[in-house]
C-alpha cells in the first residue's frame, strides 16, 4: 500500500518546475537541501531550501535586514500538517496547518506519487509560480524504513 511505502524520513534529491510548454527549470538552484516526514499517524512535514543561501548580518534571527529576509524566503518553504492517500490513484493530500507562506494555510495540495526501491517522485497539480502555471516535480530519497529503520 502507498501509504506504507510513503512511511519515513526522505531527503530530497532534486526539485523541478516543468512549465507546460515542457521547459523545466530548477526554483531553488541544482543543490538544495530537503527534508520530508511521513509518519504512520497520518502526520507530515516538509522543508525545502537552496543550500547556498547567505547567511545574516546579525546573529540575532529577528534582528535580519529586509532584503536578508527576502532573500532567505524567497529560497526556502516549510510547511507541516496531515497526510490521506488515495490509493488507488496513487495521490497523497497534504492537508497543510502551517506554512512559511501563509496563503498555503489550510490548504489540501495533492501531489502524485511513484515509490521505485528507495526514491519517491512527487508531482504537484498545476500551480502559479513565478507567472507561469506548471507542476512541480520532486525527487527524495529514503533515510529511514517504514518501522523507522535505516534505509538503503
Amino acid at each position: 500500500m502507498l501509504k506504507d511505502e510513503l512511511v519515513g524520513t526522505w531527503k530530497l534529491l532534486s526539485m523541478e518546475y516543468v512549465q507546460p510548454d515542457g521547459r523545466r527549470n530548477h526554483p531553488f538552484g541544482i543543490h538544495l537541501l530537503g527534508c520530508l516526514m511521513y509518519d504512520a499517524h497520518g502526520n507530515m512535514s516538509v522543508q525545502l531550501m537552496r543550500k547556498d543561501r547567505a547567511s545574516f548580518e546579525s546573529p540575532d534571527p529577528l534582528a535580519s535586514q529586509p532584503q536578508e529576509t527576502k532573500a532567505a524566503m524567497d529560497g526556502a518553504t516549510f510547511y507541516f500538517g496531515t497526510y490521506s492517500v488515495d490509493e488507488e490513484t496513487r495521490v497523497v493530500s497534504h492537508a497543510i496547518e502551517g506554512s512559511l507562506f501563509p496563503n498555503w494555510q489550510g490548504v489540501v495540495q495533492r501531489r502524485h506519487a511513484v515509490v521505485e526501491a528507495e526514491k519517491l517522485s512527487l508531482r504537484t497539480e498545476p500551480m502559479p509560480f513565478k507567472g507561469s502555471h506548471g507542476v512541480m516535480v520532486l525527487t527524495w530519497r529514503r533515510l529511514t524504513g517504514r518501522a523507522g529503520t535505516p534505509g538503503h
